[in-house]
């Protein structure tokens, strides 16, 4: 059994298919934000040009039932009885719905009328059922879809060649489902991938009928809006699983059937579905839609038990890219969408404002999926603020992902900065000077993160790097300690960087650094030292003999630089 499947639930259909299997079983599920749209929804089924006897619709209603003798179910609603998957009568009522599209779809894109006679509401608010010559097979099946239990139950019974999983706020054009069935038969497609209007997405620039599991934008097409060949997801037992999210339980599945897919297409010359919510603007990268967003991620992740169920949503949906691709660019492209996508929503402000011990689960959730998933080139993928955080998942460090959150709260931007903050020279004996520059970062708990975080540019073998705590807790201060010795005569550029797995940024010389100038010897032979900012991110160390032979060159400006870069400082 898959990591996507289901105990108790029969592989087969409880019903041999017969002669007069339809063509497609269409999964309509009702979720509460779209139940007053399903009238529209179920209009641009009937209206489907590939007609309707050979389409199968079976309606999956979460609603929660009042018990016998309760309040009847408010205008707009499906009333539909609770449990198991129901055949609609032909004169059961149908739900109102919205009286125009979303403002967000212009009018040339919305499906043309189909012939689905909703027809006027009557006095209790209900529309009257369609009529006989343009009815589709309907059933129709209460669910909870946040557990898409009954989804395996539609599965079970359905009995169509092809499955597409709808919401009951999507629409669909009048061609969709016969362009569909017909390029999946064509080309023998196992899954096929149809356009969503106003998408942006690139995967949808051109229609090929076999793209190749590691196409670019493929990953972040997870949802099950799609064409699939029902006899693999019967021979393989491809179910949803029951104890993550709607959503994550869709990843996986899709994830799976893309897998074991004989070929994949996608389909771009037409707008297929309308879905309930606009999808990505375009020029923006392509994203989830709707329910899948970043943002009802956040949302549903602030929900009490949130941020653990798509924690295990997440980890469900990566063992199964784990389990068919293994290490390689394959899998990498996959997992670098989830921690693009939800590794990013798990460790946003929703862990950052989660109860201690819900944090400490989640933390260690994460850990594990970043230590058997995250390698150098998904990380290299990612945005340099998620980069940082996972960087503390990975060392172990939750007070430090704690406090980059606070960082990011905030100021509105992850702290990777370090600013430059003094340069000075200091006595270190008879006529022997040690160059000594300070600087500090909002980072915390720098030296934690990796072997020589915080590294000299231009600089001298012998300098030494000491990290500690900032004396307000909130970063880290570095100190950089060179000897006069180890600079040659001339001019040296010298800087900081802070490099970190994945990221790095260069030091900034804080504003009103001044020139600092001492005298000492080199042997017996007097010298001068400067230290200055060179106008950009780094200083400039002016080393210079002093005396009647070599007063001119004294005189030189010191942005002249010696063209040497030593080896690596030593770290205290």
């Amino acid at each position: 059994m898959s990591s996507s499947s289901n105990a108790g639930i029969p592989a087969v259909p409880e019903d041999p298919d017969g002669r007069d299997a339809p063509e497609v079983t269409v999964v309509v599920a009702v979720r509460e934000e779209g139940r007053r749209g399903i009238g529209r929804c179920l209009d641009s089924l009937a209206g489907q040009t590939i007609g309707a006897t050979r389409i199968e619709v079976l309606v999956a209603d979460g609603a929660e039932r009042p018990p016998d003798g309760g309040a009847p179910p408010s205008q707009g609603e499906h009333p539909l009885p609770a449990g198991g998957v129901h055949r609609l009568p032909a004169a059961q009522p149908l739900p109102d719905a919205p009286a125009a599209p979303p403002s967000s779809w212009p009018p040339s894109s919305w499906p043309s009328a189909s012939p689905y006679d909703v027809g006027p509401t009557s006095s209790s608010g209900r529309l009257r059922a369609p009529s006989d010559a343009t009815r589709s097979r309907l059933r129709t099946e209460p669910l909870t879809v946040e557990r898409t239990g009954t989804l395996n139950q539609a599965l079970a019974r359905a009995r169509g060649r092809y499955l597409f999983f709808l919401d009951a706020g999507d629409l669909l054009g009048r061609e969709a489902l016969s362009r569909l069935v017909d390029a999946a038969d064509r080309h023998r497609s196992d899954v096929v991938c149809a356009r969503t209007a106003a998408s942006g997405a690139g995967v949808f620039a051109r229609t090929r009928h076999r793209v190749p599991l590691d196409e670019p934008g493929l990953p972040w097409e997870l949802s099950a809006a799609k064409l699939f060949r029902r006899e693999p997801l019967l021979r393989h037992g491809l179910r949803f699983a029951e104890d993550v999210p709607a959503g994550l339980a869709e990843q996986a599945f899709t994830l799976e059937a893309l897998f074991r897919s004989r070929g994949v297409a996608v389909l771009a010359d037409y707008d297929f579905r309308f879905a309930g919510l606009p999808g990505p603007r375009p020029g923006r990268r392509p994203g989830p839609e709707g329910r899948h967003s970043r943002a009802a991620l956040t949302a549903a992740a602030g929900e009490p038990g949130g941020l653990e169920d798509l924690l295990r949503g997440t980890a469900a949906a990566m063992a199964v890219t784990a389990r068919f691709t293994g290490p390689g660019p394959l899998g990498e492209g996959f997992h670098l969408r989830h921690f693009a996508h939800e590794g990013d929503v798990l460790t946003g402000p929703a862990f950052l404002r989660a109860p201690e011990p819900v944090r400490r689960r989640v933390f260690a959730g994460v850990r594990r999926l970043v230590a058997d998933h995250l390698g150098d080139a998904v990380l290299a993928g990612l945005r340099p603020g998620l980069r940082l955080r996972l960087s503390y998942v990975r060392a172990g460090d939750e007070a430090g992902l704690v406090s980059v959150l606070r960082y990011e709260a905030s100021h509105g931007v992850p702290p990777l900065r370090t600013d430059l903050v003094s340069a000075d020279w200091r006595r270190a004996g008879t006529a022997r000077h040690t160059l000594v520059v300070t600087a500090r970062t909002p980072l915390p708990h720098l030296g934690a993160l990796g072997v020589r975080p915080v590294r000299l540019t231009g600089s001298p073998d012998a300098g030494r790097v000491l990290l500690r705590p900032a004396s307000d807790g909130a970063g880290t201060e570095i100190e950089v300690r060179i000897p006069a010795e180890a600079f040659p005569p001339g001019r040296t550029r010298i800087g900081l960087s802070t490099v970190l797995p994945g990221t790095g940024h260069t030091a900034a010389v804080a504003p009103g650094t001044v020139a600092r100038q001492v005298h000492g010897l080199r042997g017996m032979r007097p010298y001068r030292l400067d230290v200055c900012p060179d106008g950009a991110d780094g200083l400039v160390v002016a080393v210079a003999p002093v005396g009647p032979r070599r007063a001119g060159r004294s005189r030189e400006s010191p942005f002249r630089l010696v063209g040497r870069s030593p080896g690596p400082a030593r770290y205290s």
